[in-house]
């Protein structure tokens, strides 16, 4: 891989990392998941391997990258299920990132045996989605948390530079690791591999390393709803590349998912109860006191 594709690859995906990250810690992680579900990691992922593979290449990468979004949903939720079980230590942090990656590669394979088609996929993602959303609501993905210590209570500074920056690092590992071996792999595979949370995943981990299992938590429970996002994205690109190249491509696939998380934005607003009148000390951005405590621990 040339150095100067390599860097291109790191710097687009630091970018988004840092950029959700430090909404997560300084704004809410409610806020976070949300934004998590628009197409950063997978939109990257895929328009690099159409600079390198070809637009038709990645067209089909984009159809099994459909099917892909529902290991991603599986791999947030069994990890959300670990840190909420084991903790915030180093330990625990490794056997929750293990254990969704773990989680994901095993969904991916079987994905990768049943080879749907692009609305089976979708299908497929649509009951993942669904399924999560009703397990999130249920409290389903978190043990009751530890007895809080006085070293739990106490408040934690924000990220400093040099995890940002390794947690960035991390995310771009994956995008160079993804669209490096897509050659090797073929389209099927890496479109699978496409659907990893590139962006999400070093948040979760930073998260519960530095918050605990209740912001992971936090962060979880609004993240199925915003991979609705993503599926809008996969399934126009796997159109809009063959028709219109990578690059083009790439753009309607953005503009669609800015669409549909607008209007679902907007119809969410509409009718949701009360909001017209929001609750005495609710912020500008609507969140509950629990979800701004959730936010600054």
């Amino acid at each position: 891989m040339p150095a100067d594709l390599l860097l291109l690859k790191l710097a687009v995906t630091m970018a988004a990392v840092v950029g959700l990250s430090l909404v997560a810690e300084r704004l809410s992680p409610r806020l976070a998941g949300l934004l998590a579900g628009f197409p950063h990691g997978i939109a990257i992922v895929l328009w690099f391997i159409g600079r390198e593979q070809g637009a038709a290449f990645a067209a089909e990468a984009a159809g099994f990258a459909t099917a892909g979004l529902a290991a991603n949903v599986v791999l947030a939720c069994v990890h959300a299920r670990l840190a909420g079980r084991l903790g915030d230590s180093p330990a625990a942090v490794v056997v929750a990132a293990l254990g969704g990656v773990g989680a994901f590669l095993g969904c991916a394979a079987l994905l990768r045996l049943i080879a749907p088609g692009p609305w089976g996929a979708a299908a497929l993602t649509l009951a993942a989605i669904g399924a999560a959303h009703l397990l999130l609501r249920a409290g389903g993905t978190a043990a009751p948390p530890p007895r809080p210590t006085a070293a739990s209570r106490a408040p934690r500074p924000a990220a400093s530079p040099g995890e940002l920056l390794a947690r960035a690092a991390l995310a771009g590992g994956i995008v160079a690791l993804i669209t490096g071996l897509a050659a090797l792999i073929g389209p099927r595979w890496a479109g699978l591999l496409a659907g990893f949370p590139v962006v999400t995943f070093p948040l979760l981990v930073i998260l519960q390393l530095r918050h605990g299992a209740e912001a992971v938590g936090a962060v979880v429970r609004h993240y199925p709803t915003g991979l609705l996002a993503l599926l809008v994205y996969t399934l126009t690109v796997r159109w809009s590349f063959a028709a219109l190249g990578a690059g083009t491509g790439t753009l309607i696939g953005l503009a669609s998912s800015l669409a549909w998380l607008s209007g679902a934005s907007a119809l969410s607003a509409r009718f949701r109860p009360g909001s017209e009148a929001p609750a005495r000390g609710a912020r500008a951005g609507g969140l509950s006191r629990p979800e701004r405590e959730a936010g600054r621990r």
